[in-house]
């Protein structure tokens, strides 16, 4: 069933791009290719090292020191693979797993950790994405819904991971229509999260993490305007960053694979009309490049993840 849902995902990502790219006219596209600023299309694809670094910075600091720099890079390489074949990248939440047979994490730490991290990055693109959509809305009715309907979803999320016990309380809820089994696994997980969102507001590490996030997805929408600006005029930064977290989003629609095909098509419409088409369908494939290349980067750490797990398993004693 899984192998049929990548299959389903592959097949909407690459009808949706022949669609797109007929429309638009290829012919057309393969100009904009070559007419392409070289200089800032290098830039734009170096802010790929960086990025990565930062994330895994920030992974590390997430981690309480329990993992390294270099194992941070790697799982969030691997991760990037991953995000490849599982939907609304779905892989870095994958990251639990290694987390729990390489590093002996408990299982419930694990997961809170890497849910925490992909809220807190939620919320910090939302944080970009609201202020930019007012400041493009104008009358356009349409911005102004889609920044009522992101405002929310970042309230919600900014209370689910401040220090009150609102996500507490909504996972013991959950708790009480679930069978006993699973709802005992959920309760050790509610016990785990609160640990972290602890932990996490404990002196001043909130406010360092909190600005290393806002600023690491500063840089991510900041990337797709250099992009942008290699395929033509410069685009107003405001209106970058609300075109850009609006295909950031429409990609994570688990329709796709990769988010393939829907954040191409959200980014022809919304960057279109300054680029022009060709250009934005360009900018389509060059956002693609984002994640194709730290995911090209990890494939080796997924092999190497494997061989470790399976070496410390069998040198467990056996009970």
């Amino acid at each position: 069933m899984k192998r049929w849902k990548k299959l389903i995902g592959l097949a909407v990502s690459l009808t949706v791009m022949a669609l797109l790219w007929r429309a638009v006219d290829p012919a057309a596209i393969w100009t904009a290719m070559q007419q392409a600023d070289p200089v800032w299309l290098l830039i734009g694809l170096t802010m790929v090292v960086p990025l990565t670094w930062v994330t895994a910075w920030r992974f590390m600091l997430l981690a309480r020191s329990d993992v390294g720099m270099g194992e941070s890079v790697r799982l969030i390489l691997a991760a990037s693979t991953l995000n490849l074949a599982l939907p609304s990248k779905m892989g870095d939440v994958a990251k639990a797993w290694v987390l729990v047979y390489r590093h002996r994490f408990a299982g419930e730490r694990a997961l809170s950790l890497v849910v925490f991290e992909k809220m807190l990055d939620m919320a910090s693109l939302l944080a970009w994405g609201v202020p930019a959509l007012l400041w493009v809305g104008g009358r356009d009715p349409l911005y102004w819904l889609a920044a009522l309907a992101i405002g929310g979803l970042f309230a919600l999320l900014a209370l689910l991971l401040a220090p009150f016990p609102l996500a507490a309380r909504l996972i013991r809820l959950v708790v009480r229509f679930v069978p006993a089994g699973i709802g005992g696994k959920i309760a050790r997980f509610e016990e785990e999260w609160t640990r972290t969102v602890q932990w996490f507001w404990t002196g001043r590490r909130a406010g360092g993490i909190v600005a290393i996030s806002f600023l690491l997805w500063g840089g991510h929408l900041f990337q797709f305007w250099l992009f942008a600006r290699a395929l033509g005029p410069a685009i107003p930064l405001a209106d970058n960053m609300a075109f850009a977290t609006l295909a950031i989003l429409a990609g994570l629609v688990p329709l796709t694979a990769a988010g393939i095909g829907t954040r191409d098509a959200a980014i022809v419409a919304f960057y279109g009309p300054a680029l022009g088409q060709a250009s934005a369908a360009v900018l389509g494939v060059l956002a693609t490049s984002r994640y194709l290349m730290p995911a090209l980067a990890g494939l080796p750490f997924l092999s190497d993840y494997w061989q470790r797990d399976k070496a410390a398993l069998a040198a467990q004693p056996v009970p």
